[in-house]
């Protein structure tokens, strides 16, 4: 069965004309996106960006997670790749990997997002520093009639592939939520504000969107548009590619909870614009990406109440913060780089504090919420 979201290119949903273009979701899609639309106020989906398969001093188990280890629970769901960093499946490779670990979260009645780092084609990888042709306009070069755009025809091949492949065990697609083009308010990526024109990253994100869907039959994915840090409106909606391309609105934030940070209010107001935004969208809004960083922005969870004292409580701080749908942070790796903490850091009495506060929905919690729209 296949729930039908009506698009119109260049217009709101409500003045669809005869230019109706129709983007499909599948069931389970819809229903997740219906979910995360009636979780608004009432509670917050708590994620992890690759929560099994590696964490602090071990590696290569995919039923594993840092976050089990201390709660006995998994989060609601988990944040994974398309780069080579990750699972390389713009490239084609990585996919039975990939699928065990969105399927295990899908299975346990969670759900699963993705980013993609895409690399530069030029050389290098995501990052504008690293590039190794500081020449070529990257996004001009992959749009149509740019040298480049087999080249991105091919990774897109790749993880349409990818998604069409995502089956559950009733023969149903598993539903994503899919974060390309991420924190493009920023200068860091190769696709980001000063490194390519605002029309050509609109561009970009609309023919990602249209060749998925329309070329390659993409029914399962939720589009999630995540500026970085930004401080008003106007800058949130800087290269916004219009409300047919996008379900999921989110905000990443570092920055304003790292150690001894002094601009938490900024913080307030950034979920605060986010959720104005997404309520008169009628659209979830979601924190879709977070940590706690040391001053000089190491991963190393420097305040062992980070989670209940600046994470929780912002998003506690009013009724308009309480309306993000979901919250995740980023990955754990090592004992320099890690996000959650992991059996015997000192942090953990405050995120179990965390995990049994009555706002925040783990694993276990999720049978009444996947059922709820069954």
């Amino acid at each position: 069965m296949l729930f039908i979201s009506a698009i119109t290119f260049g217009a709101d949903y409500d003045s669809i004309g005869d230019s109706t273009i129709v983007r499909k979701r599948s069931d389970l899609t819809q229903k997740l996106y219906d979910t995360l639309l009636s979780i608004k106020g009432n509670g917050i989906f708590f994620g992890m960006q690759h929560a099994t398969g590696y964490g602090v001093g071990w590696q290569n188990n995919n039923d594993s997670c840092d976050i089990e280890k201390v709660t006995g629970d998994y989060p609601a769901f988990a944040g994974w790749g398309a780069s080579v960093t990750d699972c390389n499946i713009a490239q084609g490779e990585g996919f039975e990997d990939a699928r065990y670990k969105i399927k295990l979260f899908h299975d346990m009645g969670g759900f699963n997002t993705m980013e993609w780092h895409a690399d530069n084609p030029f050389g290098g990888n995501c990052y504008w520093e690293r590039r190794h042709d500081k020449t070529k306009d990257v996004v001009a070069s992959i749009l149509p009639g740019g040298e480049k755009h087999q080249e991105f025809l091919t990774q897109l091949d790749n993880i349409a592939s990818f998604f069409n492949s995502l089956i559950d065990d009733d023969g149903k697609k598993i539903p994503i939520i899919f974060r390309p083009w991420h924190e493009h308010t920023g200068a860091w990526f190769w696709w980001g504000k000063g490194n390519c024109s605002k029309e050509d990253y609109i561009s970009l994100w609309q023919f990602t969107v249209n060749y998925l869907s329309d070329e390659k039959g993409v029914d399962n994915l939720l589009y999630a548009y995540s500026p970085a840090k930004n401080d008003s409106r106007e800058e949130y909606l800087y290269g916004y590619p219009g409300d047919e391309y996008i379900d999921v609105l989110g905000q990443d934030n570092y920055y304003d909870l790292r150690q001894d940070a002094t601009n938490m209010p900024r913080f307030v107001k950034m979920l605060e614009t986010l959720v104005s935004i997404a309520n008169e969208k009628n659209k979830p809004a979601a924190l879709t990406e977070t940590g706690a960083f040391t001053i000089d922005a190491k991963a190393t969870m420097p305040e062992d109440n980070w989670f209940t004292e600046k994470l929780l409580k912002l998003i506690m701080y009013n009724d308009k913060t309480r309306q993000i749908s979901y919250a995740m942070v980023w990955r754990n790796g090592s004992t320099s780089h890690f996000h959650v903490p992991y059996p015997g850091h000192p942090a953990v009495p405050d995120f179990i504090d965390f995990y049994n506060h009555p706002y925040t929905i783990f694993m276990s919690d999720m049978e009444k919420y996947r059922t709820k729209n069954e």
